[in-house]
């Protein structure tokens, strides 16, 4: 009887120590998380790095906002605007991490939202070949660490036209973003511009990166998904999105988003 009663006393520890150490691992925690919102594509087809290069698209403002998440209260701690990011090309990198970035794929894509397959790959999803980047985008940014998820699934399905032409993408869209994990002594490091920008490791804290390409407020032409043509080197056709609960071609294509291209490179 003392035996049994020793070893349920074990256990009792053990399960305590175990729960002790959830709670210390949960406040812990330090995520940097990166949002792309506006014109700005992303490119898969370096295996060592993700580059995304902001298109140079007249009416839009390119900035940068990092905000800092902690206990609830969110501030914001950078902003880097247009004029600085005209012509740069920054990097982001973990000191002394050699792991490359990756994306997030699940068993079943239909039950879980974040899949990075919810994200429009516009060179395996619409035309199936490798399109190739020209390099004149507005600023370029070389991703080395992280996991790619989709965020933001739009309600109404997606297809694409290009003149009487319908193509059988038809389902929801996701916007792609990044997320990396800092462990202690880890610091996520910003480089390429006047000031290098360093979020560091703290228990309990969050950094949300959004990094933005969109027009002013009076811009009144939305047929801002065209601009991602000029910015590839063969000639396609020119394929629209529209929401598929339309019954006819207006209003006219409402994506003014971040796209995947998920064969092409940005150097």
């Amino acid at each position: 009887m003392k035996k049994i009663f020793v070893l349920m006393m074990f256990f009792v520890v053990c399960f305590c120590l175990s729960m002790t150490k959830v709670n210390v691992d949960a406040s812990s925690k330090c995520e940097v998380s990166f949002h792309f919102d506006g014109l700005q594509a992303i490119a898969f087809g370096d295996p060592s790095r993700v580059s995304g290069g902001i298109l140079d698209v007249h009416h839009h403002v390119p900035s940068i906002e990092i905000k800092q998440i902690k206990q609830g209260k969110t501030t914001l701690i950078h902003t880097i605007k247009a004029d600085e990011l005209k012509g740069k090309t920054l990097n982001v990198n973990m000191p002394n991490n050699r792991l490359q970035p990756k994306r997030y794929y699940s068993p079943d894509m239909n039950k879980d939202k974040q899949d990075f397959r919810w994200c429009l790959d516009i060179e395996n999803d619409l035309f199936q070949k490798q399109l190739y980047l020209k390099d004149n985008f507005f600023a370029k940014i070389h991703f080395n660490a992280g996991m790619f998820y989709s965020e933001n699934v739009t309600e109404n399905k997606y297809q694409f036209v290009s003149g009487s032409s319908l193509h059988k993408f038809n389902r929801e869209i996701g916007r792609p973003t990044l997320k990396v994990g800092l462990d202690k002594q880890d610091s996520l490091v910003i480089s390429g511009l006047k000031n290098e920008v360093s979020l560091a490791y703290q228990p309990g804290t969050n950094y949300s990166v959004t990094i933005s390409n969109l027009p002013s407020k009076d811009m009144m032409n939305i047929d801002h998904f065209v601009f991602y043509y000029d910015a590839v080197k063969v000639n396609v056709p020119k394929f629209m999105p529209l929401p598929v609960e339309k019954a006819a071609f207006y209003p006219k294509p409402i994506i003014c988003d971040s796209v995947i291209f998920g064969k092409s490179v940005i150097k």
